[in-house]
């Protein structure tokens, strides 16, 4: 009698039999052959890869996947606005200044002019920094205190007045961006000034690496740019990494491109005073919510 040979192969741990019945009528009486040839079963592994554990500080992080997320969004290009906190894989010097100086709720807040430059045609180009240091445990859980609704009073520092309004908030709206919010803002009053100046914008915060609780980066940009009879560009960044001592830094960048506006130096003293406002009104915040 023949018999049919038997096949042995492991398939995901399980041990699958292959075709072994006899050829029918040869069965009954017959004599096994011993000399059948013996398949010795095989065990097939599935390789497991393990990702090798990410060791760049946050500040590393920051400029190599901050540009890659914003980019990826396709909201704006905020190319300009991180070689100014970045040079490469390292931060600046004024970012790493603004973090030294950062307001933790006592004297002056320090709102640094980063650029300030006019055309013939008065188009001025305003950048500035700053930085605040609060008792957040992890720089992403900024978003979750909902910071912009301290803004709904005003923001007023000297005789300047901002009245920044939350439109819209969208929780995971998509390309990469944990909350989007759209913000409308009104400044009134420029150091004495009464002037119409609105513009209206979208902010959308990312995770830089999702498992990396120590950063998160947040980019705004001017929705209605086609359309804004003041502004060429409002672009912004805020950047909250986890400090040595356990808090976290916030870090505010602001760029602008204003159009439209005579009085100039009056524009650079009213966007910084009101910064620094800012920079009080949300340490003050955070430090209220006292999150562990």
């Amino acid at each position: 009698m023949t018999i049919k040979t038997a096949t042995f192969f492991l398939s995901g741990g399980l041990l699958v039999i292959g075709a072994c019945a006899p050829e029918a009528g040869k069965f009954k009486g017959a004599a096994i052959d011993t000399s059948a040839s013996v398949v010795t079963p095989v065990e097939t592994r599935t390789a497991v890869v393990v990702e090798a554990p990410d060791t760049r500080g946050a500040e590393q992080v920051l400029c190599e996947e901050g540009p890659k997320v914003t980019s990826a969004s396709k909201k704006a290009d905020f190319s300009e606005e991180f070689k100014l906190i970045c040079n490469g894989s390292a931060t600046t010097p004024a970012f790493k200044e603004a973090l030294a100086k950062a307001y933790v709720g006592t004297g002056t807040p320090e709102v640094k002019v980063l650029k300030f430059s006019t055309s013939d045609n008065f188009v001025t180009e305003l950048a500035l920094i700053y930085a605040i240091k609060a008792p957040l445990a992890s720089p992403t859980l900024f978003a979750g205190l909902k910071p912009h609704d301290v803004f709904a009073p005003g923001i007023k520092e000297g005789s300047s007045e901002l009245y920044v309004k939350v439109d819209s908030r969208k929780p995971f709206p998509g390309k990469g961006s944990v909350e989007e919010i759209v913000l409308n803002y009104d400044l009134r009053f420029a150091n004495g000034a009464s002037i119409h100046d609105i513009r209206r914008t979208e902010f959308n915060t990312y995770l830089p690496v999702e498992t990396n609780k120590d950063i998160a980066v947040s980019a705004e940009h001017l929705l209605d740019v086609e359309t804004n009879e003041y502004y060429h560009k409002a672009h912004g960044l805020t950047i909250g990494i986890k400090a040595e001592d356990g808090q976290s830094y916030i870090l505010f960048l602001n760029n602008f491109v204003i159009k439209n506006r005579i009085d100039l130096e009056r524009m650079k003293v009213t966007l910084t005073g009101l910064n620094g406002a800012v920079a009080k009104m949300l340490q003050e915040h955070l430090v209220s919510k006292s999150v562990p």
